[in-house]
């Protein structure tokens, strides 16, 4: 195969749709190295694969680490406190069914049917009914009822 432009294209946009499912905004930086791959094997004709790799693995270097901070802002909003989203959550009950440790990313409640991460400042085992005091993002913060 003389020109893997297609190939690097379809890497991009599968890069790209994963950041989708992968929380951490990471993967999407090797989305856009594949496009440049793709863009600069198209334009001139790239045939090597160490050249096609260096390219793909130095754009997304480059991305990730020049690009994170600015696109970070302008995708994933920061929201915090209890207005909007989760106002009438503050105050009431549920139930832990994953650990909650704190600073932890595997803390888990079940309120109103449906599961939330969650975080506390303490440590809450499963099965135990906790109040939901806050939120950032769509975590849910928590203290254990007493």
């Amino acid at each position: 195969m003389e020109n893997n432009s297609l190939i690097w294209f379809i890497i991009g946009i599968f890069f790209l749709l994963s950041e989708i499912i992968m929380p951490g905004f990471i993967i999407f930086f090797f989305g856009i190295g594949g496009l440049v791959t793709a863009s600069l094997v198209y334009l001139f004709n790239i045939n090597s694969i160490l050249v096609q790799l260096v390219i793909f693995i130095g754009s997304s270097v480059f991305s990730l680490i020049f690009l994170r901070n600015m696109f970070t802002k302008l995708f994933k909003g920061n929201v915090s406190g209890t207005h909007g989203l989760g106002e009438e959550f503050i105050g009431k009950r549920a139930i832990v069914i994953n650990e909650i440790k704190p600073n932890s990313l595997s803390g888990k409640i079940e309120f109103n049917g449906t599961n939330w991460e969650a975080d506390s400042e303490y440590f809450i085992e499963k099965d135990a009914v906790v109040e939901i005091t806050g939120r950032k993002d769509l975590k849910l913060i928590v203290k254990p009822v007493e």
